[in-house]
């Protein structure tokens, strides 16, 4: 059996040219001119909600995308108990004088005050019954604009972000080519170098303190991010000044506070300027003379002449007048408590020592910033899905979804059927 929407198709090639028999009112069949079942054409008008060609196919003489719709005082046709175009009756009164699109009154065929209709398109806000009405060219819920709040935009009838819809990408009907992401508004190639899409932007999750180890993990304040791993920016004890790392108890440059110097002739002592040394506190020659603390000062570890060896991806220290191993780097430790080699782990891509001491990677996984990774499991999911990881038990990606929009989702490793459900990683199916 023909359906309705296909009827219509033959209806539409039958009015471009074809002879048409003449219509019967009353078969309860499409046939003649009637645009629905014994309605429109040289019928009767049809009710709201069936299909229609011209405004006059319509009981209520408004026809929209193919749709008969309700007469209002806003549609540009008389109708209802009206005396005039949208006026009188149920309407505002009928203006007696002409209408214009500047005298600050809705009239004419505006569907607000001196815009829409027959006038310019309104902006924002406004009150609009078709696309055109709006300076948008989007016109939902009778409000131009009004059903995508920035940024998204209405385009092809649905709320997109232009700035990751590869089919609006930066605007509506501004597709990206097949082999193109959309990332900020501006087509390209997806992220290479060993980067990732993130907040929009391509970034190295290895040094990137805001998607530090991946997209939405970031550092806190003060931390920087090294190897996918966050750590503090300085060694215990000391703070940033300009571009170094200074200790405030004893740095002549930055006595107790960034950028206050002792004057010539004094030295910093737990961070107050002084012209002596009070004991512990040794008095010893280097560039000038200074107070220093031996019992952790690496630089006069015990006295005035031993200087701390350096370590291997970490800080000298001197603890109780012995040398040690001081801060590490950030991303690395000391795991095997041996001076000898430092902070011989490196956190973020040691199998054995994966993110901290200890925790190794089962076999099919290797650490990959700080995290066990291995092979992303097959499934359909991967056609509009990217950016995948399957770490810590976890797959985590990206995935579009009605709207082509990248949304983040994860779903627990181990499920048979993995399946991308509108943006959301579901197990056996949606």
């Amino acid at each position: 059996m023909i359906s309705r929407a296909l009827s219509f198709t033959f209806l539409l090639t039958a009015l471009s040219g074809c002879l048409v028999k003449p219509a019967d009112c009353t078969n309860g069949k499409l046939d003649g001119r009637e645009t629905d079942l014994d309605c429109g054409g040289e019928c009767g008008g049809c009710s709201t909600g069936l299909l229609c060609l011209v405004d006059q196919d319509c009981a209520s003489q408004v026809c929209a995308v193919n749709r008969c719709v309700e007469g209002s005082c806003i549609d540009g046709a008389r109708n209802g108990q009206e005396d005039g175009v949208d006026c009188g009756g149920d309407c505002a009164p009928c203006q007696e004088t002409l209408p214009s699109c500047t005298n600050t009154v809705r009239d004419g065929l505006e569907t607000d005050v001196d815009c829409g209709g027959d006038c310019a398109p309104c902006g924002p806000g406004l009150s609009c019954v078709r696309d055109v009405d709006c300076a948008n060219a989007a016109c939902a819920d009778g409000r131009c604009g009004s059903s995508c709040p920035q940024p998204l935009l209405a385009c092809a009838g649905s709320c997109v972000d232009p700035r990751f819809d590869r089919a609006h990408c930066g605007g509506c009907g501004m597709p990206c080519a097949s082999n193109e992401v959309c990332l900020g508004g501006q087509c390209g190639a997806p992220c290479a170098g060993g980067t990732r899409s993130c907040g929009g932007a391509c970034v190295d999750p290895g040094s990137n303190a805001q998607h530090c180890g991946g997209c939405g993990r970031p550092c806190a304040v003060g931390e920087i991010c090294v190897g996918g791993l966050c750590g503090p920016a300085c060694p215990p004890g000391q703070v940033v000044c300009g571009a170094d790392c200074v200790s405030l108890d004893f740095d002549g440059l930055h006595c107790g506070g960034c950028n206050q110097p002792c004057a010539a002739g004094s030295t910093c002592v737990v961070g107050q300027c002084t012209a002596g040394c009070n004991a512990p506190l040794l008095m010893c020659s280097g560039p000038g003379p200074s107070c220093v603390d031996p019992r952790n000062d690496p630089d006069h570890c015990g006295d005035c002449v031993t200087s701390c060896p350096p370590r291997l991806n970490g800080s000298r220290a001197c603890v109780n007048n012995a040398c040690a191993i001081g801060a590490c780097m950030t991303g690395f430790e000391d795991c095997n408590t041996l001076a000898i080699d430092g902070c011989e782990a490196n956190l973020g891509f040691d199998d054995v020592n994966c993110g901290r001491c200890g925790r190794a990677c089962f076999s099919t996984d290797t650490c990959t910033f700080g995290r066990c990774c291995g092979p992303i499991p097959a499934g359909s999911y991967q056609a509009t899905c990217n950016g995948c990881e399957a770490c810590d038990g976890l797959l985590s990606c990206l995935c579009d979804d009605s709207t082509q929009t990248p949304r983040p989702t994860s779903l627990p490793l181990g499920c048979p059927n993995i399946t991308n459900c509108n943006g959301v990683l579901l197990c056996n199916g949606c």
